[in-house]
């Protein structure tokens, strides 16, 4: 199992460029359950962690198991989190730590750590949306009845609805979808 340990506002503002932030709760969340689809289907797990202005550190309920949100307080930097979390995860298991403040690059260099750019995370999450969006690996459920009933019978009943149509009206009963 690798822990993703990542710097929340890093990847934000990756991922949204140089686009105004509408509502940065939405897009946090938009952001965490892209993440959340990532580690899905693995062992793996994130922890993602956000500078926050409050006085304590608070960690957030998680939309799912394997994803788990911090915000990080006036006493305690996103950084200063993440630093502290690399160093004891590190002692037991894999790491991949996502920053791309180049001071804490430089103070996570360690064994078991590898160390990757909110550029090249959000490289990874966009090509993954692309695999998981190609058709070919996708089930396809039929909503329409023409895809789901044989070609035979789909035949027949575009022929009984082109009969039907084709008959004169009948006196006193409207026709559907007039206003009568």
């Amino acid at each position: 199992m690798t822990v993703y340990v990542i710097d929340g506002y890093n990847v934000l503002h990756e991922l949204l460029g140089h686009v105004g932030i509408l509502d940065l709760e939405d897009e946090r969340r938009r952001m965490v359950d892209r993440i959340a689809s990532y580690m899905g289907g693995t062992t793996d797990r994130a922890i993602v962690v956000f500078d926050s202005r409050v006085q304590m550190l608070q960690k957030t309920e998680s939309a799912t198991a394997n994803v788990d949100v911090y915000f990080g307080s006036f006493t305690r930097s996103a950084d200063s989190i993440i630093e502290r979390e690399v160093y004891k995860l590190s002692a037991g298991e894999s790491v991949v730590a996502v920053s791309s403040d180049y001071q804490l690059q430089k103070t996570i260099l360690r064994p078991n750590v590898i160390r990757r750019s909110s550029r090249q995370f959000v490289g990874d999450l966009q090509e993954y949306t692309r695999r998981i969006a190609n058709p070919e690996n996708c089930t396809t459920i039929g909503h329409r009845i023409e895809e789901r009933a044989d070609p035979g019978t789909v035949d027949k009943l575009r022929a009984l609805r082109d009969a039907l149509g084709a008959q004169p009206e009948k006196p006193g009963r409207p026709r559907q979808g007039s206003d009568a």
